[in-house]
């Protein structure tokens, strides 16, 4: 079971809407959708880049000294990995949904590639035709589901592995119909996930455009492009509820997160106690002074008898004020702090999953205090990059 199985947002989530009262589970069928698109642009992206060739011709004739790993295994399993993915996420779709009818499935792929006399074209155009088939198959079947399998395409697509000049072109205007996909799907996808994203994309975005004109004060388009990628697959874990937001914050986080609420309360407070006290206060403490000084007057005895019938007045009349005060004002701060904590939570979650932007900013502020001609500093534990390994 996971940790935050009973962790969900401080608010209640929004009822499922009853225009798609088919699905069995909802977030799961999303989330399930939104990795679907996620697999198909990378396959996609695999039959562009790597060499489909023939599993056997190039294995050794001998057993390997141990098990192959994902990146050496051969392009054209790899291809067949990803057709095997969508299969399967498409069975558990169309289970979760109750769709009855046909369902798109990857037969055509299948075939291209394992078809050695086929070229490269002739596998792009099948998985493309695939990919056309499931934006309808989605859409129709429920517009969430059509909705998260864009998202999801679409968020692979932006952190692909590129060129600086490719991820300045990404960034143009994409995050904007994203975040507005997120914002749609927010009820549905995991707790916070939706918000944080929203927020993380947006921070890329202005990070992009400032490094597009050359702010000295950013990270350059190279590394921001080589941590792309790294941003990526944090954005898909969050969406797809393999990493909950929470499970990054620490001490620190949290007492900034007391901090910022408290001087937020403190303005809250400070503004209301301006709003009520001229309309509502002044007029109960007018009454109050005059009641307990007619009672003052009017009490027999002696000057201290009187003093202590207005003292006693007096507190009973505050006390009174302050229950007719406490109760309504005591609510509405309940009710508007809840979501006050909601925001200074994934305000923080946002810093936290934004690690790849941090490293590129420390890597551009390392470039500009390296003297000209000097290398970089490589670690010798790190291999290069593959195009063909990284989809």
């Amino acid at each position: 079971m996971s940790p935050h199985a009973d962790d969900g947002p401080l608010v209640a989530d929004v009822p499922r809407d009853d225009a798609y009262p088919l699905i069995r589970d909802e977030r799961a069928c999303i989330v399930t959708a939104l990795r679907l698109g996620w697999w198909m642009a990378d396959a996609y992206h695999h039959a562009r880049t790597a060499e489909l060739r023939d599993t056997g011709a190039d294995r050794p004739a001998g057993a390997p000294a141990k098990l192959s790993n994902l990146t050496e295994m051969s392009g054209r399993r790899r291809m067949r990995m990803y057709l095997d993915g969508v299969e399967v996420a498409l069975a558990q779709i169309a289970e979760l949904t109750r769709r009855v009818g046909p369902v798109p499935t990857p037969a055509d792929a299948h075939a291209r590639l394992a078809d050695t006399a086929v070229g490269a074209d002739a596998l792009l155009l099948a998985v493309d035709d695939l990919n056309v088939e499931l934006l309808r198959w989605t859409m129709a079947t429920n517009q969430r589901v059509g909705l998260a399998y864009r998202l999801g395409r679409s968020l692979a697509d932006t952190v692909r592995h590129g060129e600086a000049e490719q991820v300045a072109r990404r960034f143009g205007g994409r995050h904007i119909e994203i975040g507005r996909w997120l914002g749609e799907l927010a009820s549905v996808l995991p707790p916070y996930s939706a918000a944080v994203v929203r927020r993380s994309l947006s921070a890329w975005a202005s990070a992009v455009t400032r490094a597009g004109v050359g702010d000295p004060t950013e990270a350059g388009l190279p590394e921001l492009a080589r941590e792309l990628r790294n941003q990526g697959e944090l954005w898909q874990g969050v969406l797809t509820g393999g990493l909950h937001p929470r499970d990054l914050l620490d001490e620190e986080d949290y007492a900034i997160v007391a901090r910022n609420l408290i001087i937020r309360d403190r303005k809250l407070v400070a503004r209301a106690a301006r709003g009520i006290f001229w309309p509502v206060l002044v007029p109960l403490l007018a009454a109050l002074f005059a009641v307990v000084g007619v009672s003052a007057l009017a009490a027999a005895g002696s000057p201290v008898t009187r003093a202590a019938v207005a003292l006693l007045g007096l507190g009973a009349g505050l006390a009174a004020i302050w229950r007719t005060v406490s109760g309504p004002a005591l609510a509405v701060a309940g009710e508007v702090n809840r979501p006050l904590l909601e925001s200074e939570l994934t305000a923080r979650m946002a810093v936290r999953i934004d690690r790849p932007l941090a490293a590129a900013r420390a890597a551009g502020r390392a470039r500009r205090q390296r003297r000209p001609g000097e290398a970089a500093p490589r670690s010798k534990s790190v291999a290069a990059l593959s195009p063909a390994d990284l989809p």
